[in-house]
């Protein structure tokens, strides 16, 4: 990552479906900015594409090189690997149609809740969002 604005996305359901919040955390060399959101009722699948879109939104120079971490092997299969969307139609054209606006785009798929300290973070958001959106915060 460091010539490349990284964006580590996760997506949380309490439930699921139920409650729906979603993590990211955007890096470039010293810089770094978060995003915890409840997205409301919805399940794991839309959590982690709504991550993911959210994340590519948040990149202001679209010109650099991006590299989007995921620990969803569905969103991964769906944006990468060619799967055929038979749910989430719309969102995942969305993400489609954004992704041509970058430069140079790539798509990581980590291990979920194995460590990995940006990934951990981007949960830990999503989770957060959720929890906060319960409680009334």
């Amino acid at each position: 990552c460091e010539n490349a604005i990284c964006v580590y996305t996760d997506g949380a359901c309490s439930g699921n479906p139920g409650p729906a919040g979603i993590g990211v955390v955007l890096r470039f060399k010293d810089k770094s900015k978060e995003i915890s959101r409840y997205i409301g009722h919805g399940t794991n699948n839309v959590a982690e594409l709504q991550a993911i879109k959210v994340g590519l939104e948040a990149v202001r120079n679209r010109d650099m090189p991006v590299i989007v971490f995921t620990d969803s092997s569905y969103a991964f299969g769906l944006l990468t690997q060619g799967w055929k969307a038979r749910m989430n139609t719309t969102l995942v054209e969305e993400i489609r149609k954004l992704s041509k606006n970058f430069k140079q785009l790539r798509f990581v798929k980590v291990k979920g809740h194995s460590g990995h300290p940006e990934n951990e973070r981007a949960d830990r958001l999503a989770v957060r969002a959720i929890q906060e959106a319960n409680n009334g915060v």
